[in-house]
């Protein structure tokens, strides 16, 4: 797709550009406050001694969880008050189109603040944000490290389901036009790790994905099975 169909720069196009860049500005500021101020604050009662050393230590530390909360809160409250989250389609990519809009607001919102929360794994935490912000996870879902969930807002992940370290699940592939796929994970999964599974993947319960499997788009991997491979088949 060539440049001057996907910029197309007209008045609305270029406000909507400006858009891009304002709104994630504004929500990482606010988010950066709360974690500042509290620095700040300490940072004026500590001298240098050994005692002081730790709790300065101790301070930092205290910082970045608050600055993780600040951070959920601020982009999921973006998300949420403008509306962000979108609907399967296919859209074209430009901005006039509302959608392609929405989709890099809602990732630039997102993406910074997911992989914020894999420096230190906590996967309560993890699924308490994507929840905020549109995916529908059920009970004891286990996200490993440095796991990838493209699209919150097209991903149901069902209960007690495990997604491996490094895993990728998608619900956009970007062709001639922005194609957005609901993508399904249903009870009782097990999915491997560096595992990749494209938009429109219904994974029914009970099944088991092996390591470094590809799910190609559209793909039913039925219940109770076991799957392998690249792409993924029945084994």
């Amino acid at each position: 797709m060539d440049m001057k169909r996907r910029y197309n720069l007209n008045i609305l196009s270029i406000y909507r550009g400006i858009s891009l860049f304002i709104i994630p500005l504004l929500a990482y500021s606010l988010a950066l406050i709360p974690p500042m101020t509290f620095l700040y604050f300490n940072i004026k009662f500590f001298s240098f001694n050994i005692t002081h050393v730790l709790l300065f230590a101790i301070s930092l530390m205290l910082s970045y969880y608050i600055l993780i909360l600040s951070l959920i809160l601020s982009s999921a409250f973006f998300i949420n008050v403008l509306n962000l989250r979108y609907e399967p389609g296919k859209y074209e990519q430009n901005l006039n189109e509302k959608t392609y809009l929405k989709y890099n607001l809602y990732f630039l919102l997102y993406y910074p603040t997911y992989r914020t929360l894999n420096f230190i794994v906590s996967p309560p935490v993890k699924v308490f944000y994507l929840k905020l912000i549109g995916a529908k996870i059920g009970k004891n879902v286990f996200l490993a490290l440095d796991e990838l969930i493209f699209d919150p807002c097209l991903t149901e992940i069902g209960d007690n389901t495990i997604i491996g370290s490094k895993s990728m699940i998608l619900g956009h592939i970007g062709e001639d036009k922005l194609i957005l796929r609901k993508t399904k994970i249903g009870k009782n999964c097990i999915i491997g790790t560096e595992s990749l599974i494209m938009p429109g993947v219904t994974i029914e319960d009970n099944v088991v994905l092996g390591a470094k499997s590809f799910v190609t788009k559209n793909k039913i991997l039925k219940k109770g099975g076991k799957y392998a491979g690249i792409p993924a088949r029945e084994i």
